[in-house]
């Protein structure tokens, strides 16, 4: 597969997981949050399941076990904390905090993994600081509310699991290491419902079209196909592709739930996409330097 095909059929994935947004919140009119979980990561872990076995992949370690049933928790906490905040906040301002989890990822390299960081990621990290701040500032309450704090903590959550997986796709299969995290999730969602909710199966024809497409495309095709993807994508350009996610999402959010996103947000939104790209700046010129200096 070319890059340039493997690019086009990423930001599909990525348009996804921005009308993913605008599927989740009229469902969780009907549905409790951890029942709704439930059944969109086992809908999408039993797909991923049957795919990897009928590739042949489902030879599982168990260090592979293991691992993804680890990061399978932590993205259960980040995926619990995301659907609670996008029940009391916007489309737009859940889609854009969601998708600054990228700038909590140096404090967690630095302080954490030890890795040191360049001026420009922590540049890039402190204007996305204040992009978050002009989001959940944004509205006539001036202040942020219950839903962006939610939001903000399961973003500093995602920003800890994507740095933890890092680690495991560089030695086990990505799909199948995919497959164990969703059905991780799904599994605990289930529990959790159990116990805390009233599970319920009764939902109207359009949520369940609308839980299915969650399931199947959003979850277990997106996630297979980005790891498809990713052998073909650099990572820098990867980071790029997924800071259009929040873009989409607030342009499904205006044309399917009528919401508007207000001026100062919108501005917020904007800084936070530079501030993603800031970081990749230096790479960038390197790579025309060197296409420059081979003609």
């Amino acid at each position: 597969m070319k890059r340039w095909k493997a690019e086009i059929i990423m930001i599909l994935v990525v348009a996804l997981w921005g009308l993913s947004f605008s599927l989740t919140k009229p469902i969780l009119n009907d549905i409790e949050i951890f029942n709704f979980m439930a059944f969109r990561f086992l809908i999408g872990g039993s797909i991923l399941s049957i795919t990897s076995f009928l590739l042949g992949r489902m030879k599982i370690e168990r260090e592979q076990l293991l691992g993804g049933a680890i990061t399978g928790a932590v993205l259960f906490l980040a995926f619990t904390f995301h659907t609670i905040g996008l029940k009391y906040t916007s489309i737009a301002k859940n889609a854009f905090i969601v998708g600054s989890s990228v700038v909590f990822d140096p404090f967690i390299a630095t302080y954490i993994k030890k890795q040191k960081q360049t001026k420009l990621t922590w540049a890039g990290t402190y204007l996305a600081i204040l992009g978050l701040a002009l989001v959940t500032l944004e509205g006539h309450q001036n202040s942020i509310n219950f839903g962006d704090l939610m939001t903000l903590a399961g973003s500093i959550i995602l920003a800890y699991y994507i740095i933890l997986v890092e680690e495991y796709v560089k030695k086990y299969d990505a799909t199948v290491i995919a497959a164990i995290q969703i059905c991780t999730v799904g599994v605990l969602s289930l529990i959790v419902s159990l116990i805390i909710e009233t599970p319920t199966i009764k939902l109207s024809p359009q949520a369940w079209r609308g839980m299915l497409f969650l399931g199947i495309l959003c979850t277990a095709a997106a996630y297979l196909v980005a790891n498809i993807t990713q052998k073909y994508i650099p990572a820098t350009n990867m980071a790029l592709i997924y800071t259009l996610e929040p873009i989409f999402a607030a342009m499904f959010g205006w044309i399917f739930m009528s919401e508007i996103i207000g001026l100062q947000a919108m501005i917020g939104a904007m800084i936070i996409v530079v501030s993603v790209v800031i970081p990749n700046i230096d790479i960038f010129i390197k790579k025309v330097d060197g296409v420059l200096q081979s003609e």
